[in-house]
């Protein structure tokens, strides 16, 4: 078998195979396998011409596009690497984030095809990718953590090319995949359709925003695009569910249901099955740091007694350690928090020494030999069935009236519960409070009801909050800042 060094290689055998298929799709244009492989080597001509040096960052204010796609691959092709960023995000979001990188080139999808058309050789691009290994970097996608400050995790070809692999033998990719492209460049979890699509010949259908203006029409358009692969994120997940859209329509011929990027209510995965009852549906869990997926868990069984869905197994070539407090790997039942080794581990953060050093770290269980891991700051138990187990982020776990709470686990008790949405718990320390914050139909005086019913007192809210719709970050993630500065004033809701 050969072994691959670089993404292109999967797109430049697509499209020896089916170079007039088209590979991408948005709203207004489709471009095929041979055809990006023509406006790669142009764009990647250009940015050379204009970078003169391979390795470094080049940025991309995406808006999902084909176009997109065009300048993450003419950025390979020039021996760059990309940083995909939102481009509608505010001013003053792309600027931190361009201060923290300082790329030496921004595209964004007009000057990708209104670049000079350089007269860079072919054999001069051939001497880039002989020069190209496959731990060079292939993008970074920044991440702010707990902290709030945007950091770059940067990840290689290598990490991509271990998780496209995986994917392919575990879900069954062919010519015949048809993706439903809902997650922005920016998240992560775009990277598993983009080079899905470029190893197998398949196609990518980009969703526009737009479609999730109406949960119905976000499901129509999955029908009406062909699409049978939904790789999306949890977030869009739950706010189809809790629309109840699922029950006036469900999208015909999908064969798979991908989701990640937070903690999955069973509650929520019931209605899309109840709705689409021959699909097949997946769990994936990965921090950005670790190449978007290091475990997974395809639903095979009955989950009606669980609060979430789990996070399953280790993907192909990686380990998850589970430690407890104390260094030592959990038990069954007992949490600990999750470091993640093998080869998705990424290669630290872009340009912030002192950052990596806190996160990616030597194994904690031994010292023979130099071994990184990424320290995730997520907690997780075993279950019965030796399945892992999602908690929360460590930082979410607080003292309360004498006794140790996850905050996840308040979440997770009340996103079970009928008539709620999203759901978002804080703690507040000076006054010792357990703030919970929710949308949803259920009054607040009934929640604090049911929450009574299914927690011991310690780990029952103190304040109860229903909002209209809560804040979200760019990537569709709960802005947790957002949420307590807008809502809770430390008295009094706002």
């Amino acid at each position: 078998m050969t072994l691959l060094t670089n993404l292109l290689e999967y797109l430049e055998h697509s499209a020896t195979l089916f170079p007039d298929k088209a590979a991408f799709t948005d709203e207004t244009e489709t471009v095929t396998f041979a055809e990006l492989v023509g406006l790669g080597r142009e764009v990647g001509a250009a940015v050379h011409a204009k970078v003169e040096q391979t390795r470094l960052p080049v940025a991309v204010l995406t808006t999902h596009k084909v176009a997109d796609v065009v300048a993450f691959i003419g950025t390979l092709y020039a021996g760059c690497f990309y940083v995909p960023l939102d481009g509608f995000a505010p001013k003053e979001h792309v600027r931190a984030r361009l201060e923290a990188i300082s790329p030496a080139m921004t595209l964004d999808a007009d000057c990708v095809m209104q670049l000079p058309r350089a007269t860079l050789s072919d054999a001069a691009l051939d001497r880039i990718r002989d020069g190209a290994l496959s731990s060079d970097p292939a993008y970074a996608i920044f991440t702010s953590g707990s902290t709030g400050v945007p950091k770059a995790a940067l990840i290689s070809h290598g990490g991509v090319v271990n998780l496209i692999e995986w994917m392919g033998e575990t879900f069954g990719f062919s010519k015949r995949t048809v993706f439903a492209g809902q997650c922005p460049f920016y998240f992560d979890s775009s990277v598993q359709e983009l080079y899905s699509t470029l190893k197998h010949g398949a196609s990518t259908r980009l969703f526009p925003k737009k479609h999730f203006i109406s949960s119905l029409k976000a499901l129509r358009a999955v029908s009406e695009t062909g699409a049978n692969v939904m790789p999306w994120a949890a977030a869009a997940i739950k706010m189809i569910a809790n629309s109840g859209a699922l029950e006036r329509y469900a999208p015909v011929g999908v064969e798979d249901v991908i989701f990640g990027g937070e903690n999955m209510p069973v509650a929520v995965l019931e209605k899309w099955q109840n709705a689409m009852p021959n699909a097949r549906f997946t769990n994936v869990y990965g921090p950005t740091e670790t190449t978007v997926d290091c475990s997974f868990y395809t639903v095979r069984r009955d989950l009606s007694d669980d609060k979430s869905v789990p996070i399953g197994f280790p993907c192909r070539d990686t380990e998850l350690l589970l430690l407890s407090e104390d260094g030592r790997p959990a038990v069954c039942g007992e949490t600990g928090e999750i470091y993640v080794r093998g080869a998705g581990v990424g290669l630290g953060y872009y340009n912030n020494a002192s950052r990596t050093a806190e996160s990616f770290v030597q194994n904690p269980l031994h010292s023979n030999y130099r071994d990184i891991v990424y320290r995730t700051g997520d907690l997780a138990k075993l279950n019965e069935f030796g399945e892992l187990v999602f908690i929360s982020r460590a930082d979410n776990q607080v003292k309360h009236m004498g006794s140790r709470v996850e905050l996840g686990e308040v979440e997770s008790t009340a996103a079970s519960l009928d008539g709620i949405g999203l759901v978002c718990c804080a703690y507040d320390k000076e006054n010792s409070k357990i703030l919970l914050f929710y949308e949803g139909a259920i009054a607040e005086n009934r929640l604090a009801a049911e929450m009574a019913a299914r927690l011991p007192r310690y780990m029952q809210p103190n304040v109860i909050i229903k909002v209209g719709e809560m804040p979200k970050l760019p990537n569709g993630k709960i802005d947790r800042v957002r949420v307590r500065k807008e809502c809770y004033d430390g008295d009094n809701k706002l």
